[in-house]
């Protein structure tokens, strides 16, 4: 097994700081995998390390390289381009390196901007991923090294889950996959199952709302599936990339190990997989595939011995009470929690909250704010005598912190008293087949699907749901109802 996978960052000198966050980010990722037990590391390299020889950075992209990455600005330079080129020259050759191009958002289309999305669609046969500021760059970032590094720990036929790297089993991996190997090629089929691992990613919500589906209970304890918590923002572009790169290249049936799944309490558009790609293209490929698990509303979770007269013996408030409510806290010793910047239940908070002059940020609140979780055992919430007020959601809570009964719900509502309701959904890939009247989706995917509803029984044959449309988004609760 390869034990580093060599990164090199290209992008204008000018990015420093860009490459010094990741530099940081990788560092952080390692230590991550160490407690893991994962035998992985990550080494990234840039023109830092390599010094002014424009013969070295090629080389170092051209036979060094696993992964390459690109931090554009709006322009590409010509150093830049060229890198970029050879890189996309190479992959093609020899499967490596793997392109990621990270572009910061615009507000104008400019005629820079469309050489670079013509350059990318031609040369890489891909697109790129925006990012706004620096922590979301590192947060996109992560997401994909992260993925890499599961890939890879799963070529080995070792369960990440079980930590068999623990029991000295490494001569029973390597024995199987050479044995797969030397079948895959005498061109023998080892297994009619697909083995694909389903890749939860998103947010909490949506894991929380899946427990109360019979069949399925705890997401983290799923079999053949790993679950990162990430914002929404940051899970739609890598369903793109699945219809949009990899399959395209190899082929739907030929599916890699791991099968995204995006979990979203946000209702996407098809700008939010389409930032380059024109729809003909991307629907020639496959879809996005959307089913409905039911809605969630948003809800403040205070600290239960906290006294606020706003507040005070109400189970639900406005949202203009909320707006005064954390305007007022906000210059007490007071905490406010939220869920990760780009997450649909912060997303919708900052839309309800923000024509009352209000944002919810360390930018706006400074050192009141900080973030909880509920995917993990450690929720961050303080334990101590400081009052705090999590914006969660029904779905969304520290679930460890509100089960001890330190907190109490409100419930928050439009202003005409109405609750504040956003969707959950599951997005997921469909790649085209039988000449686009078909979706596929590999086993794991199938067996899920109908743990969640049994009439997908009667939609999918064979791996197979009928295409009857040529939307970017396709809804599956409507494919069932019209059956």
């Amino acid at each position: 097994m390869k034990s580093t996978i060599t990164i090199f960052v290209s992008g204008s000198k000018s990015l420093k700081e860009h490459r010094l966050r990741l530099k940081a980010l990788v560092n952080n990722i390692n230590g991550e995998n160490r407690l893991k037990d994962y035998p992985v590391s990550l080494s990234m390299f840039s023109y830092t390390n390599l010094g002014d020889n424009q013969a070295e950075y090629d080389d170092f992209i051209e036979h060094k390289s696993d992964i390459a990455i690109f931090l554009l600005e709006g322009r590409m330079g010509e150093k830049t381009k060229e890198e970029f080129l050879l890189a996309s020259r190479a992959l093609k050759k020899t499967g490596t390196p793997k392109i990621y191009v990270f572009m910061k958002e615009f507000e104008e289309r400019t005629p820079q901007i469309e050489e670079i999305e013509k350059l990318v669609s031609e040369h890489s046969d891909s697109y790129y991923v925006e990012y706004s500021n620096l922590e979301d760059l590192e947060s996109k970032v992560k997401t994909r090294l992260d993925q890499e590094v599961e890939e890879l720990v799963a070529s080995t036929m070792v369960s990440p889950k079980k930590k068999l790297f623990r029991l000295g089993l490494w001569a029973w991996a390597a024995t199987a996959v050479g044995i797969i190997a030397l079948a895959a090629f005498a061109g023998k089929v080892i297994s009619e199952r697909n083995d694909a691992t389903l890749l939860f990613i998103g947010g909490g919500s949506a894991v929380n709302c899946l427990e109360e589906y019979e069949g399925i209970g705890n997401i983290y304890e799923y079999k053949e599936a790993i679950c990162l918590s990430v914002p929404t923002s940051v899970s739609w572009p890598i369903i793109s990339s699945d219809v949009h790169h990899r399959h395209a290249m190899r082929g739907a049936e030929n599916s890699k190990l791991f099968y995204p799944v995006c979990l979203s309490a946000m209702d996407a558009e098809d700008a939010s997989f389409l930032k380059m790609s024109n729809r003909e293209q991307f629907v020639n490929k496959g879809a996005v595939l959307c089913y409905h698990l039911g809605d969630d509303y948003l809800a403040v979770y205070v600290k239960k011995d906290y006294s606020n007269p706003i507040i005070d013996g109400k189970d639900s408030i406005s949202v203009t009470e909320l707006a005064t409510f954390l305007r007022e806290v906000s210059k007490e010793h007071f905490m406010i929690f939220t869920t990760e910047e780009g997450s649909g239940t912060l997303t919708f908070y900052q839309k309800h909250l923000e024509p009352h002059g209000m944002t919810v940020s360390k930018a706006s609140l400074g050192e009141h704010v900080d973030k909880f979780t509920d995917m993990t055992p450690k929720s961050k919430i303080r334990r101590d005598d400081t009052p705090y007020m999590m914006l969660g959601s029904r779905y969304y809570v520290a679930k460890s912190v509100y089960q001890d009964g330190d907190c109490r719900k409100i419930q928050v509502l439009e202003d005409d008293g109405t609750p504040i309701v956003k969707s959950i959904n599951l997005y997921f890939a469909g790649y085209n087949l039988d000449g686009g009247t078909s979706f596929w989706i590999p086993d794991v995917m199938v067996e899920f699907l109908k743990k969640l509803d049994p009439r997908f029984n009667d939609v999918i044959k064979k791996n197979k749901i009928p295409r009857e449309s040529e939307r970017v988004i396709v809804s599956m609760n409507e494919l069932l109802d019209s059956k």
